[in-house]
């Protein structure tokens, strides 16, 4: 089915024409005529424009317009001051009529454009139509072939199962057979054990007999033995005195053994408990210590870094670093001095906590020694880390102020 291509034409309209006045002048008055007094007035109606007719349409209208503009230009071109105006007025009008013409153009154009569309639109709905009864056709042959196979496959399905029904019929058969085989074979087992359980109850009969006369034979023979143990103890009556001493003698021994088990176990005892409350005390005071330590922490942390510091940035080259010595679990002491110092009794700053023990050291105040210049000592809080950096960084930095003055002077 090929579809037409119906292009719709808007119907269009010419614009109205302004009505142009003619300035009269005052001074002069010529003679009027009646072709140039009269204001033009040029009024075009509403025209619809079929398909066929539009070519003759328009070129009517120019034969009707030309003697008109030609007047125009006429009757205007006398007057002062409108000549320039009225040849734009005429000028437009023709650009208006070559413009319509190219939209005329451009018109016939699209709906050449939409028809070879159309035209190529239906070339494709009849192969894609084309293309599906193809495709129909190759998915009916697809479906006989499916069905065909279907029905084959019953076919050899049916065969199969006529098949496996003869063989289960074969096999019943067989197990029947092979079930009468096994009962036979195990009455006759039946039978053989039957025969053997006869034969070991007349074993064991016999054994029991034995048994018995074996029992009897003991018992004769412990009597006798009997006999002859009360005619030994009758023999041993005269030598009790003797065994009755030796008897007190081992018991005696026995005790002492005991006694001294004992006075061991005591003495373990004791010794135990002695380690026990041995352990206790040193317990306590590895605890202390580590009070004394955590209170005089952050001290030797200050220490440390104030050390650390001094040596990576202040100190020059040529003279000797500064190092720092920790004795806090040991002594309750920590001090800082030169590395080439000998003794640890030529330190520069000390720290430590009076008391000869643990106990009195938590109880006491922080102490710091300083021998940068003279001989001082300063007490400080626990609390008070901060003060106490701060006057050992005062000291150390007037001591480095000397010896850099001494370098001066020498």
């Amino acid at each position: 089915m090929k579809i037409k291509a119906k292009t719709k034409t808007k119907k269009k309209t010419l614009p109205k024409k302004k009505k142009i006045k003619v300035s009269k002048p005052k001074k002069t008055k010529p003679v009027r005529s009646k072709k140039n007094t009269k204001s033009v007035k040029t009024k075009t109606k509403k025209k619809t424009l079929s398909k066929k007719n539009r070519p003759s349409s328009t070129k009517k209208l120019q034969k009707k317009l030309l003697p008109i503009i030609e007047k125009i230009k006429l009757s205007i071109f006398g007057l002062f001051g409108l000549k320039d105006f009225v040849a734009k007025k005429v000028n437009e009008i023709e650009d208006y009529l070559e413009k319509r013409k190219a939209k005329k153009k451009k018109e016939r154009e699209i709906a050449r454009i939409k028809e070879k569309k159309e035209q190529e639109k239906q070339r494709i709905l009849e192969k894609k139509i084309k293309l599906r009864n193809l495709i129909l056709e190759k998915k009916r042959k697809i479906k006989e072939k499916k069905e065909l196979q279907k029905i084959k496959a019953k076919e050899k399905r049916e065969k199969e199962i006529l098949r496996t029904k003869d063989r289960k019929e074969k096999e019943k058969i067989k197990l029947a057979a092979q079930k009468l085989k096994i009962k036979e074979l195990r009455d006759k087992e039946k039978q053989k054990i039957l025969e053997e359980k006869i034969a070991v109850r007349g074993r064991i009969k016999e054994e029991k007999l034995k048994e018995r006369l074996l029992k009897e034979e003991l018992k004769e023979i412990k009597r006798e033995e009997k006999n002859k143990i009360q005619v030994l103890r009758d023999s041993l009556k005269a030598l009790d005195p003797r065994l009755v001493k030796i008897r007190e003698q081992f018991q005696a021994i026995k005790a002492r053994k005991r006694e001294e088990k004992l006075k061991e176990a005591e003495v373990r005892k004791e010794a135990r408990e002695e380690a026990r409350k041995i352990l206790e005390a040193q317990k306590a005071e590895e605890l202390l210590k580590q009070k004394v330590v955590s209170k005089l922490e952050r001290y030797s942390r200050n220490m440390k870094s104030i050390v650390f510091q001094i040596n990576k940035r202040y100190l020059t080259l040529r003279r000797t670093p500064l190092r720092f010595v920790d004795h806090i679990a040991e002594n309750g002491e920590c001090f800082i001095k030169n590395e080439d110092a000998v003794n640890e009794d030529e330190y520069l700053i000390l720290l430590f906590i009076e008391g000869e023990n643990a106990k009195e050291r938590l109880r006491k105040k922080i102490t710091l020694e300083d021998k940068t210049d003279l001989a001082e000592t300063k007490l400080f809080k626990p609390k008070n880390v901060f003060e106490a950096s701060d006057y050992m960084i005062d000291r150390l930095a007037r001591m480095f102020e000397k010896e850099r003055q001494l370098k001066k002077a020498s």
